[in-house]
């Protein structure tokens, strides 16, 4: 099987590991000369997607390329590539693994937030109405995923320094700041034929983006059964017709349900591999023709997946944003005692990002090899810097 993949991002590097693990080939398209999902992709075409269908010579090869390939998969968030490819593809009869109308209320948090409370989701308390205007509160802008944006206001001078129009500011969402350790599901499927996978765990630094991920998670089968019910309820709402994620916060006071989006996600898929076997790419490539996706394994393994930055001689633990700004990564088995990891920048020069992906038998196993693999990065860093790197 040949997938096109559009959309060299962080998404992109994601379905193309995940493409690799499931044997398939990958023709990669991006409209930048050196994404970070470049090396991992069988063949790249740089292309602007929004002028298919276009008379330019380079621009019709591009196209006789993805035609050549079985089905597109979008790796983007961008709204007029995403609608350029929809028309493209149904002009050519090209599958389009894509559910246009569940993105459009997934992509925005005021959309989500009005189907959070059609189908009765927790959600956390809008801060905007006078008798929740209690700060800390969390600020985020209604369009996109992830952490762009987010921000955790102390008080109303915070407030009205990031967000000049307060409270009543059009574009974003303000809800109370739940602390709690965060959690993630995705489920696939067509209405009627939902499968849910693996509830992972999400290490999140100071703003508020993943860092890392852990699998399976620790917490009670109780409170995975809740995820699971409002991610298929949410499902069979929007009549989900491919795949999507739901992210939650595990307060005192219980389940809150951070987001939604139907758009294949970044970091969690690759840990539910690890862990499971299973492959989410090719599940979501089932949605759309016939197709069987591997079993995965008897029983899961303990998983971690994670982001480290070295700079300035010193080892820094940060989000996924990190792993975009080194160029192309370069996938290495073995890397310092990692099971396998993607690799950005020059390690010669003491200016690199790595992506760490460990799993074993035992959580013990796993905790072991990854305290040595840190320890062989300290030590790495050290001798190209000179410096002793804080151990803490």
């Amino acid at each position: 099987m040949r997938v096109t993949i559009v959309g060299g991002g962080l998404q992109g590097v994601e379905l193309c590991w995940l493409a690799r693990k499931a044997g398939w080939g990958t023709l990669l398209v991006d409209e930048r000369p050196a994404p970070p999902a470049l090396r991992l992709a069988d063949v790249f075409a740089q292309c602007d997607v929004t002028k298919l269908g276009g008379s330019g010579v380079l621009t019709r090869k591009v196209e006789h390329q993805i035609l050549g390939t079985d089905i597109v998969i979008p790796a983007l968030e961008n709204a007029a590539a995403l609608a350029a490819l929809d028309g493209w593809c149904a002009r050519e009869g090209m599958l389009f693994a894509f559910d246009p109308f569940a993105y459009e209320v997934t992509s925005s948090k005021l959309r989500s937030r009005d189907l959070f409370l059609r189908c009765g989701t927790p959600i956390p308390q809008p801060a905007a109405r006078a008798d929740t205007k209690v700060f800390p509160i969390i600020a985020k802008p209604s369009e996109g995923s992830g952490s762009r944006g987010v921000r955790l206001l102390s008080d109303e001078a915070e407030l009205r320094a990031y967000i000049p129009e307060g409270f009543d500011a059009e574009g974003w969402v303000l809800e109370s700041y739940c602390p709690g350790p965060s959690l993630s599901l995705e489920i696939c499927g067509t209405p009627g034929n939902y499968r849910i996978f693996q509830v992972t765990d999400l290490l999140m630094d100071e703003a508020f983006d993943c860092r890392g991920v852990v699998a399976p998670t620790g917490s009670s089968p109780s409170f995975v059964r809740e995820m699971e019910a409002a991610l298929l309820n949410l499902a069979e709402m929007l009549r989900l017709h491919g795949l999507m994620d739901l992210e939650v916060i595990q307060t005192p006071e219980g389940m809150r349900v951070l987001e939604i989006d139907a758009r294949f996600p970044s970091q969690t898929p690759t840990a539910v591999w690890l862990s499971t076997g299973v492959n989410l790419a090719e599940h979501l490539a089932a949605c759309f023709f016939p197709y069987a996706p591997g079993s995965g394994l008897g029983a899961p393994r303990f998983a971690r997946y994670e982001h480290v930055l070295c700079k300035d001689g010193g080892l820094h633990f940060l989000g996924e944003h990190i792993m975009g700004q080194f160029g192309p990564l370069e996938p290495v088995n073995g890397f310092c005692g990692a099971d396998e990891a993607l690799v950005g920048g020059s390690l010669l020069s003491g200016s690199w990002a790595a992506t760490l992906m460990f799993a074993g038998q035992d959580a013990e196993d796993v905790a072991s090899r990854r305290s040595d693999c840190i320890e062989h990065l300290r030590e790495l860093a050290e001798r190209q810097t000179g410096k002793t790197i804080f151990k803490g």
